[in-house]
């Protein structure tokens, strides 16, 4: 652990660290607010909310991964392959779109907790296919610990964060429909 640290202190530029993190939560909220609205919807405009919500997830994921890989200075010359830098924010995109729908599956027995877990795996699969687009003169070695590590720790944060917000909504849902003078757990 102390190596990321190191890593993330002595290497990185910690304004772009602060932004990403900003942009990080600014994103979190987009997410979870747009999901409520494709939650809300039918039909056709279900599957335009859902789009958005995709993209504009997708989109946060990457700006943030992508800020602080550029608060990253290591030293020596680096720069960016475009074609694999365009796929991570398309990965982004992509499966956090299959993840949100997945996690809105009204007949799929722990819908939420498997979509959550898909925005999870799509977003270790965007930031490592965003640090293979990192070209630098040297070798990159990766801690195969830390890797799985990794992505375990993605999958079951996504898979609680998106299971936990659809449940408070049903529970809000429920808590209106029998006491339709509460709002949020207070009586008016």
């Amino acid at each position: 652990m102390l190596t990321v640290y190191n890593c993330i202190v002595n290497e990185h530029d910690l304004r772009l660290v602060v932004l990403a993190a900003a942009i990080c939560a600014l994103a979190s909220f987009a997410a979870i607010t747009l999901l409520h609205h494709v939650r809300k919807s039918t039909g056709h405009m279900r599957h335009a909310w859902l789009a958005v919500s995709a993209t504009s997830s997708g989109f946060g994921i990457w700006a943030t991964h992508f800020i602080a890989m550029l608060a990253f200075s290591p030293g020596i010359p680096n720069g960016y392959n475009i074609t694999l830098t365009f796929l991570s924010l398309m990965a982004a995109i992509v499966l956090t779109g299959v993840g949100l729908a997945v996690a809105l599956a009204k007949t799929l027995p722990g819908a939420a907790w498997l979509g959550g877990a898909i925005v999870g795996g799509g977003i270790a699969t965007m930031h490592y296919t965003g640090m293979a687009a990192f070209e630098v003169e040297g070798r990159i070695i990766w801690d195969p610990t830390l890797v799985v590590a990794s992505i375990a720790l993605g999958a079951l944060i996504g898979a609680v964060r998106i299971a936990s917000e659809l449940a408070c909504d049903r529970c809000r849902a429920r808590e209106l429909r029998h006491h339709p003078s509460r709002i949020c757990g207070r009586s008016a």
